[in-house]
């Protein structure tokens, strides 16, 4: 894809530029191999005519007399077989040589009229070739530097067949048929005549114009040439001057060289020099119709709904998808890379999929990027998109990965969200978000989510307490015990409507918790008494707490409790109050194993679960952090999962946070962050992060029902935002009139 300048007609491989002149018909289109063949035969044929009547012989001798028909017969094979479309390095260094092997030889002894302007001329154009030759080696070694690209400029202008042998031509005329005037000016004219209108191909034109009309083609409908398809489909064509039928939603036709015929969609056109050439997909089907004209012509057809056909059959869809861009190198399974057709809209979390192996598979853009093709002249700028594998949809699976890539040049489609796949939910699974653009929603597995644990991570502003309340509603309608410590008073409100119950300290027991904590820091060396006062306060409030903790998790009409600090200010304490709730339920959890299952939600989890190491805190802090962790470590056995949300990963312990398994990630964009999620997430995964908008994260983990990372948005709703700003506006709002307060 990215080599489309070397589009060979000759199979050489070599760069084309089209043929330039005019005629009465028009201008002079560019002719498939066999007839510049045709017109390469009947030149030199005409040309060697010329020669045998000047000089009385048919074979060049290579004297003076006969460097004119060289010249014309080098020049000929460079326009109509060695480069007919562009003029490469490589063509002008040839070009150069030959010129310098006509003229260097030439003896002017006999030369009488002219002769030191012919001495002159012969010397500049030798030194001109020269020059033309080194340019053209520079800028063959030399592509990517400046230089080499104002070599090429020097060579490709110099170096052009017209430039070169017109020199050669006038010195042969002029400087060896001085007694013949009338061969003279008849090689001059004829190579005028020659550079100006080509007679040959004009000839051959007016033919197949004829022929064509005869058979009843229009003449106008003719779009192009073909000048090379590359595996599996994609079509090069030189486009007829002043044609502009070659736009997406059109549709063309062919012959094949192996005699079919085949539609033709176009994608997209680039101009090169001052002409243009198209690229499109081929589609055979069986309906396609054959022209009756030369292979490789391609015609502009009309017919209703055609486009919308074809594309139906590319895309293996009921409906019309349309075309989203072709393959390019270096794709792998994982990531696929593919040149963006213009006009059709992506963005960041776009979907497109394509037929592998018979299976639909799908990849979602995650980057793009601008880049060039590698043409010599008149580069043209593309977007090349990073799209990663979804993989194949199953109803009941989800998203599965599939072992392989699309081939090279393939052609991939927009996924629509028009077209709705199957879509199966189990009992335990709910929708969290959509992937964008797609009827597919982003299931997870409840099960999953508790027993492996789960984080939301993002900055503020971007969703993330809106996931985190919608994965509680779901959950408790799925019959789930939930726990939330949140200092923040957010969800208390937000989801009072569940009627949550309120567990907590009393603000008296908050207060004594301060002062016996306070008293450890302050007291003697090691505080032995202070601690000892510590541990008889703790031993009281236990049963209080665990009987708080069984009575919430054996109701049977309530299950939401959140988790309140009376007063608290103290780090120190809110951890260790919070030790004590988890721990109690994990200690009934155990005796009760599997009994219920439960989700404990840590709001702001950086202030509940603080990354200590290295951080300041004291062994006692340590432990208590510890602790906790060891809740994550074997709650799973027990039936207790976490669900942690925070702002940054580097302020969370990782000892927790490692224990994670399902992750969903909004916009980060602290480097700590974007490491820690390196090993959570491919690196295309981890540079999409600080792009996404709101309402728009990453899912992946055993909670979501997919092999592979899913970028999903969720809808936005008024309401939603509405309760959210409510709670700014009137801080002072009573809402703990909708709590059950448990009986101390």
């Amino acid at each position: 894809m990215r080599e489309i300048c070397a589009l060979a007609c000759c199979g050489s491989g070599d760069t084309l530029t089209f043929m330039k002149g005019t005629s009465n018909l028009g201008p002079i289109e560019p002719l498939p191999q066999v007839w510049r063949m045709a017109a390469l035969g009947i030149n030199v044929f005409v040309a060697l005519i010329f020669f045998f009547l000047a000089t009385g012989s048919i074979i060049p001798t290579g004297s003076g007399a006969s460097v004119w028909f060289l010249a014309a017969t080098a020049y000929w094979l460079l326009v109509l077989v060695a480069a007919p479309f562009f003029l490469p390095p490589r063509d002008s260094l040839s070009t150069a040589i030959a010129v310098v092997l006509l003229l260097a030889p030439l003896d002017f002894t006999s030369v009488v009229r002219f002769h030191g302007a012919l001495v002159l001329l012969n010397a500049l154009t030798v030194c001109v070739a020269i020059f033309v030759a080194v340019a053209a080696l520079v800028a063959v070694f030399q592509q990517n530097t400046l230089i080499g690209k104002i070599a090429y400029r020097v060579s490709s202008v110099l170096g052009k067949g017209e430039v070169l042998f017109t020199p050669v031509v006038i010195i042969s005329a002029l400087g060896f048929y001085q007694n013949n005037l009338g061969w003279m000016f008849a090689i001059l004219g004829g190579w005028t005549l020659v550079l100006a209108i080509r007679p040959a191909e004009i000839a051959i034109q007016l033919g197949r114009y004829l022929i064509g009309v005869r058979k009843g083609v229009e003449p106008e409908a003719l779009t192009g040439i073909i000048l090379r398809i590359d595996d599996p489909g994609i079509v090069r064509v030189a486009l007829s001057k002043g044609n502009s039928s070659w736009e997406p939603g059109t549709v063309h036709v062919a012959m094949l060289p192996n005699g079919k015929g085949t539609y033709i969609l176009p994608i997209f056109s680039q101009i090169q020099n001052d002409e243009m050439v198209g690229t499109g997909v081929s589609c055979s089907t069986a309906d396609a119709p054959i022209p009756t004209t030369d292979v490789g012509s391609v015609y502009s057809i009309a017919e209703e709904g055609l486009s919308d056909k074809l594309e139906c059959a590319l895309s293996g869809e009921k409906t019309a998808s349309n075309i989203a861009g072709i393959v390019v190198e270096g794709s792998n399974i994982s990531n696929i890379k593919f040149q963006v057709v213009r006009g059709v809209f992506l963005e960041e979390g776009t979907v497109v999929f394509s037929y592998i192996r018979e299976k639909k598979i799908y990849y979602q853009i995650l980057d793009a990027n601008t880049n060039e093709e590698s043409f010599q002249q008149n580069p043209y700028g593309v977007h090349i998109a990073t799209a990663t594998q979804l993989g194949s949809y199953d109803e009941d699976q989800g998203f599965q990965k599939f072992p392989w890539l699309p081939d090279m040049n393939q052609p991939l489609f927009l996924a629509s969200a028009e077209k709705a796949e199957a879509q199966k939910l189990k009992p335990n699974e709910f929708i969290v978000g959509r992937v964008p653009g797609t009827p597919f929603g982003v299931p997870v597995i409840l099960d999953d989510l508790v027993s492996y644990h789960t984080a939301v991570l993002g900055v503020t502003g971007t969703g993330k307490t809106e996931l985190t309340l919608d994965i509680i509603r779901a959950a408790l309608a799925l019959d789930t015990k939930v726990f939330c410590v949140d200092f923040t008073g957010e969800y208390k409100a937000r989801l009072a409507d569940l009627e949550p119950q309120a567990i907590g300290l009393t603000i008296a027991q908050g207060s004594d918790m301060e002062k016996h904590l306070f008293a450890v820091e302050t007291g003697t060396y090691g505080a032995p008494a202070e601690k000892a006062a510590l541990k008889v306060f703790l031993d009281d409030i236990k049963p209080q707490v665990s009987a708080q903790i069984a009575g919430f998790l054996t109701d049977k009409e309530h299950n939401l409790a959140v988790f309140e600090l009376p007063e608290i200010t103290n780090t120190k304490a809110t951890l260790r109050t919070t030790e004590l709730y988890l721990s109690a339920i994990m200690e009934w959890a155990k005796k009760n194993r599997q009994a219920r299952r439960i989700l404990i939600v840590l709001e702001e989890a950086h202030t509940i679960i603080p990354e200590t190491f290295s951080s300041g805190f004291d062994n006692e802090t340590q432990w208590v952090v510890g602790r906790i962790g060891q809740i994550a470590l074997q709650g799973r056995k027990y039936g207790v999962g976490l669900l942690l949300v925070s702002q940054r990963t580097a302020l969370v312990s990782k000892t927790v946070l490692s224990q994670c398994n399902t992750y969903f990630t909004h916009a980060l964009i602290d480097k700590t962050s974007l490491e820690y999620l390196g090993g959570v997430y491919s690196a295309e995964h981890v540079r999409a992060i600080p792009n996404l908008r709101f309402l728009e994260f990453i899912a992946h983990g055993k909670g979501i029902k997919s092999d592979r990372p899913l970028l999903a948005r969720r809808e936005y709703l008024q309401e939603k935002m509405d309760a959210s700003k409510a709670l700014n506006i009137t801080p002072e709002k009573e809402t703990t009139g909708h709590l059950v307060k448990i009986e101390q």
